[in-house]
């Protein structure tokens, strides 16, 4: 993991469009988000002029963010800038350390789940760099997917904080360390940003949201199903003359037996994420009969 995945931004005239550039099995969303990635930088680079510097296509120029898109109510770009990039060392190091932690967290939350904390990691990764730009007065514009990168880093980092990782695939450190380290760095650009064209306010949206996202137990997707809500039916009067056949109970065992089948493929289709607290209570107490069989 090295500092080579970093968030681009220019200065200058934004153009038009506020400019700037700054696992396997169901596990689907990672292979979307590095395909999608990759396509649009294939985009960017065929809709480049000789000449034109990075992030300077009509492409980037469409999809990247600034507080003067924003200003002009063009929403879609707090998502599409963290699709684009500025070069092949860019867009190699963002989709390599997403595909590196990505593939340890998606299975833990469900591809659903995390395509959509990947996504709202972008956003506030987005808001963060634009509200720094409502304080000090710089226009340039972002690109780049390091802001959802970061988030994916940073929740990995609170789920397996003591995991060894390669720094510059060489030194061996504990995750946690070089977390910490990798957001000082981003806090003292933000601080002293100098001649710097790295959006550190972005990097540091994206850390935070991933913290926060674990610290408090969030989730994204309940907030997001509220397409599928349905008026209640309404239940027929019972008649009290009908009684309806009800087949023997089987054993407990039997019983508990198929719950905790329910269960695991439950975690299979949609991530452990999704169990109710009475689901995780029944994968708890069969745990304890399991081992007390003969």
């Amino acid at each position: 993991m090295g500092f080579e995945n970093r968030d681009y931004a220019r200065s200058g005239n934004s153009g038009g469009y506020g400019g700037g550039y700054g696992n396997s099995g169901g596990n689907w969303a990672i292979n979307y988000l590095l395909v999608a990635n990759i396509a649009i930088f294939l985009l960017q680079q065929l809709s480049r002029q000789p000449g034109m510097g990075a992030g300077n296509d009509p492409v980037s120029n469409y999809l990247s963010l600034s507080l003067h898109s924003l200003e002009q109510f063009q929403i879609w770009r707090l998502v599409t800038y963290g699709f684009c990039h500025g070069s092949f060392m860019h867009i190699f190091f963002n989709m390599y350390v997403l595909w590196m932690f990505g593939r340890i967290v998606e299975p833990i939350y469900g591809s659903k789940e995390f395509l959509a904390f990947y996504l709202t990691g972008i956003v506030v990764s987005g808001l963060c760099h634009v509200g720094i730009q409502l304080v000090d007065g710089n226009i340039a514009g972002v690109i780049g997917a390091s802001g959802g990168v970061n988030a994916v880093v940073f929740l990995c980092a609170m789920l397996y904080p003591r995991m060894t990782i390669l720094f510059m695939f060489v030194i061996p450190i504990e995750f946690r360390f070089l977390a910490v380290g990798y957001a000082l760095i981003d806090l003292f650009g933000v601080i002293s940003p100098g001649d710097s064209v790295i959006a550190h306010a972005a990097h540091l949206g994206g850390a935070a949201f991933g913290v926060a996202y674990k610290y408090f137990g969030w989730r994204i997707m309940p907030l997001l199903s509220f397409g599928n809500w349905k008026m209640p039916k309404r239940r027929p009067k019972p008649n009290p003359e009908i009684r309806p056949y009800r087949p023997p109970e089987p054993p407990a065992s039997q019983n508990l037996d198929s719950r905790v089948d329910e269960i695991l493929i439950k975690i299979q289709e949609q991530g452990e994420a999704s169990l109710t607290d009475e689901e995780r209570k029944i994968l708890t107490d069969a745990s304890k009969k399991y081992k007390n069989r003969p």
